[in-house]
């Protein structure tokens, strides 16, 4: 055989072993991305986010948000105070009506997991905000019919074609990896820090003056978000098609943020569309000391002492609402 003949040989099968070898890790990563998604969701922890409101059936009271709602309730304190401890809370962070609406749609389709009480957070900022998933737990906690509808959203809130599937990609392969590989210790610190979804190490001191005077509410807007506001209608649905009853409630702001013209408008947006619909809407901010520093740790969560002064006041509020449908309770 001549020369150029062995090289053209050759350089094919070099070729064929390139690609014999790419298809091969190609092929172990598919197995390995399909695994991930089929089964991580039995690491979900027990006392947290999904994972424990899967784990409970037959929840009397469900609370779901975004760290307002974690950050909002001491669940011990709650329980106390309502004798409801058949409850739990859902509080990733960044937690938006898109979002809620996901989880549940999901939970009703399991009637073991469709709560009897619904506690939905209507934090007015996030209504404005175009629809996104900050917290990769939700998405690491998610059973593969979750999982599958939140990669369809997370496409469609994506702008271009290449940038969404590069984005899902990461979602899909790389987040979530570290609970998995450290699940052992991850799990353990969860259950030591949590009690149903809440947390149990809660510490966060409150503002200085000074810290108080600069605080700024940073909306995306003044009106909701048409995907946002579509989520809230839908949620109202399916609430009243189930014969859940639900209550939204907007955790306390601080007075330097609660009171801006833009915050103040998606307050506004939120009571007018559910007083439409006759569903309860609190604005935690009434009633409540806001323009106290030392209850808020910064411009939209509260400090330790902020969340025990409000776990007491809104306590008071659910039990009286839970007895106004006592049908609901088992």
């Amino acid at each position: 055989m001549c020369e150029p003949a062995m090289k053209k040989s050759a350089a094919r099968q070099g070729w064929l072993y390139v690609g014999a070898g790419a298809a091969s890790v190609f092929a172990i990563l598919f197995c390995l991305v399909a695994l991930k998604f089929f089964t991580e969701d039995r690491l979900a922890p027990k006392d947290f986010g999904l994972g424990g409101v899967l784990s409970r059936p037959k929840l009397d009271l469900l609370l779901i948000g975004s760290s307002h709602t974690r950050k909002s309730y001491d669940m011990r304190q709650l329980e106390k105070m309502t004798g409801v401890t058949s409850s739990f809370q859902i509080g990733y962070n960044g937690t938006d009506l898109t979002t809620i609406s996901q989880m549940l749609d999901y939970l009703v389709s399991k009637p073991d997991h469709c709560p009897r009480y619904l506690v939905v957070e209507a934090y007015s900022a996030l209504l404005a905000r175009k629809p996104d998933m900050e917290d990769p737990r939700y998405y690491s906690d998610a059973p593969p019919a979750l999982k599958r509808s939140i990669i369809r959203s997370y496409l469609a809130g994506r702008g271009g074609y290449r940038s969404a599937l590069l984005d899902v990609f990461d979602l899909v392969v790389n987040r979530g990896n570290d609970e998995i590989i450290t699940y052992p210790f991850y799990s353990l610190i969860v259950k030591k820090s949590t009690y149903k979804g809440g947390r149990t190490d809660f510490y966060f001191p409150g503002l200085s003056p000074e810290e108080f005077r600069r605080l700024r509410a940073d909306p995306a807007g003044n009106a909701p978000n048409p995907a946002q506001l579509a989520a809230l209608y839908h949620i109202l649905d399916l609430t009243k098609n189930h014969g859940i009853p639900v209550i939204f409630i907007d955790t306390p702001l601080p007075q330097p943020v609660s009171s801006e013209a833009d915050i103040q408008s998606l307050k506004k947006y939120f009571g007018e569309i559910l007083g439409a619909r006759h569903i309860p809407y609190i604005d935690g901010d009434r009633g409540f000391p806001v323009g106290d520093p030392a209850l808020f740790s910064d411009s939209n969560h509260l400090s330790s002492q902020g969340r025990k002064v409000f776990t007491s006041a809104i306590s008071v509020q659910l039990k009286s609402w839970m007895a106004s449908n006592p049908g609901a309770m088992r």
